[in-house]
């Protein structure tokens, strides 16, 4: 996904598309938070992980890919 989309683009909606296309959390968060710090995934993991149903904690990990 293009960094446009992720900055003009409800979270809500994105997350809604992303699970049409059939993908899991880890791939979605992995896709929301490439190229960021880890601030700025932080931050997106406050808004993002109730989105997911995941903790924060949660949605960082699946950011490393473990």
């Amino acid at each position: 996904m293009s960094d446009e989309i992720l900055r003009y683009t409800d979270l809500a909606a994105l997350i809604q598309m992303a699970k049409a296309r059939g993908w899991n959390d880890g791939r979605i968060v992995r896709e929301m938070s490439a190229g960021l710090a880890y601030a700025e995934a932080l931050n997106l993991a406050r808004r993002a992980a109730p989105l997911l149903d995941l903790t924060v904690s949660e949605f960082m990990r699946l950011r490393k890919n473990e």
